[in-house]
């Protein structure tokens, strides 16, 4: 062997001898929030919402930056195995890349244990691995998050096609037996949205309603879901907003208020 040989051996042995190692993720660069999500209609109704440039006022939270395509994950099993150990295999494989994370099913499938257990068994998969970490159970589904008090933006989201019936979603239903007197959401919320369908009332039955209802809605202050209020007062506990102003966007309460009104009385 040349000398020169040898010199260029000796020289790239020590190279060679390194092991190529993972460079860590670092906190600044992380993620701040992931959402696990059941189906498709859930990444519809929050993305569209959290995409909005106004989605903190209307929350009461601090801004932080979320993009649909990459901080939702839409599960390929549903609910139940969300529910059984999905959720878990999901998410932890995440972990460096985001800061906290968010699992939102709903409490309406075959064989439900309630919403209660289902928090409970979620919530134990993620244990241990997520310092910062919430599961939202719907109930019953993701449909009871659709029916708000605003009838024309109901009417809008759901491409109201009887242009000359005056009457209000809620009325129709009334009238079908799917909405009690005095209740704030249709008995089955789900039900109530296929009816409109079948009836002709509605273009739409697909996750286009949830798109829509999301992009417009006005506020979310007067919603009576627990699972949304759940979902809202996280974020704001997550998100502190440093302007003096209480949850639920009332930044703009004013605003919002005349808005609201205008609609309920239409």
């Amino acid at each position: 062997m040349s000398a020169a040989k040898a010199r260029r051996r000796g020289s790239a042995a020590p190279f060679a001898a390194v092991p190529r190692q993972s460079v860590p993720v670092h906190e600044t660069v992380k993620r701040e929030l992931v959402f696990l999500v059941a189906d498709s209609g859930m990444e519809a109704m929050i993305g569209t919402f959290l995409g909005r440039n106004d989605f903190y006022r209307k929350l009461g939270c601090a801004p932080f930056d979320f993009n649909a395509k990459t901080d939702i994950i839409k599960a390929g099993g549903h609910d139940p195995g969300l529910v059984k150990r999905e959720a878990g295999q999901i998410l932890n494989l995440r972990r460096k890349e985001f800061r906290r994370a968010m699992v939102v099913v709903d409490n309406a499938y075959a064989g439900s244990p309630g919403p209660d257990v289902i928090r409970a068994r979620i919530a134990a998969q993620l244990e241990g691995i997520w310092d910062q970490f919430a599961v939202v159970v719907i109930d019953p589904e993701l449909e009871n998050w659709f029916w708000v008090d605003s009838p024309d933006l109901l009417k809008r989201a759901l491409v109201w096609t009887r242009k000359d019936d005056d009457r209000t979603p809620k009325a129709v239903l009334e009238e079908a037996g799917l909405w009690q007197a005095g209740a704030d959401k249709p008995t089955d919320p789900k039900r109530a949205v296929e009816y409109l369908y079948k009836q002709g009332h509605t273009r739409d039955a697909t996750n286009g309603i949830f798109k829509r209802l999301a992009a417009g809605l006005p506020s979310v202050r007067r919603c009576t879901d627990e699972s949304f209020r759940q979902l809202t007062a996280t974020l704001c506990e997550w998100f502190p907003s440093q302007a003096p102003t209480a949850a639920y966007g009332t930044d703009h309460a004013g605003e919002n208020e005349q808005t609201e009104r205008r609609e309920h009385t239409q």
